[in-house]
Parts: structure tokens; C-alpha cells; sequence
């Protein structure tokens, strides 16, 4: 059974080292698909833990799965922008392969924040995790601001 475990570990490692270079060698189309894909989970965990937060929906004992999630996600900025990959179906703006210091910024922000809300969550102070939720929301809505256009429907999520 350990021999078992331990192989399916190295298999993991494996796949994780390999999927960072798989998508910058990318055909545009898929790494849109998967750039959306993410943005997609980051939506879904945001939404899920808005409504858990703000006692919309009981489900208090997921919020720091949501929360981990998004610090998990958030990291995977860093490779969701290959070059190449603003042409097809995307919102993505030309600015973010034209000022890559301003959109790393914007990243890393993002990526500080939604650790912030992780250890809010972790620390179970609700007017901590508030504010370091607010704090990612402001930061998403920064990087959206400047690097995404806009959605003829609000309810797209394309990026």
C-alpha cells in the first residue's frame, strides 16, 4: 500500500512539474481555455465564499477550503498569460504583455492578498476575514480594471 501511495505521489510531483512548462508551450487556443478554466475556479470560490461569509448560505466549515483554494489558484497567475495567448476568444487586454511589470504587480497583488485571506480565515477573526476579503476583491477588480475588457454580458467570464 505505501509503495502504491508513494508512486502515486511521485506521479504528482511528476505532472505538477511538468504542467508549468506544458502551458507556456501551448497552443493559444488551449492556453485561453485554461486561463478561463482558472478564472472560472477563482469566480466559483470567490461567489461560494461570499455567500458563506456574509451568512447567505450555511457552510461555515468550507470557508478556508474556498480561501485555500483561492490562494492555490491565485498562484497559477503566473502562467496563465503565455505569449501568444491574447488573440482567439479572450478579454485579455494588449497591456498585459505591453507593461508585464504593471501586470506582475497587479499579480502579486492578488497572490499577497488572497494568502492574507487564507490566514484570516485560519485565524477565525470574521472582521479580519472581511477586510482581507474586501482586500482581494479590490485587487481582482484592479487587475480587471486595467487588463481585462469589458463583458458585453455581465455573467461572462471569459479572459
Amino acid at each position: 500500500m505505501q509503495r502504491l501511495i508513494t508512486g502515486a505521489i511521485a506521479a504528482l510531483i511528476v505532472a505538477l512539474g511538468l504542467s508549468t512548462h506544458a502551458v507556456a508551450d501551448a497552443q493559444p487556443e488551449d492556453a485561453i481555455k485554461f486561463r478561463h478554466a482558472v478564472m472560472q475556479t477563482m469566480a466559483g470560490n470567490i461567489n461560494a465564499f461570499m455567500l458563506i461569509a456574509f451568512d447567505k448560505v450555511d457552510g461555515g466549515d468550507y470557508l478556508q477550503t474556498h480561501a485555500d483554494a483561492l490562494a492555490t489558484s491565485s498562484a497559477e497567475l503566473d502562467i496563465l498569460f503565455p505569449a501568444g495567448s491574447g488573440d482567439g476568444e479572450t478579454h485579455a487586454l494588449p497591456s498585459i504583455w505591453e507593461d508585464t511589470d504593471q501586470f506582475a504587480e497587479a499579480i502579486a497583488q492578488i497572490q499577497e492578498t488572497a494568502l492574507d485571506l487564507k490566514a484570516a480565515v485560519a485565524g477565525g477573526d470574521r472582521k479580519a476575514i472581511k477586510g482581507a476579503f474586501a482586500s482581494l476583491g479590490k485587487a481582482c477588480k484592479g487587475c480587471h480594471e486595467n487588463f481585462r475588457a469589458e463583458d458585453d454580458d455581465s455573467d461572462s467570464h471569459s479572459h
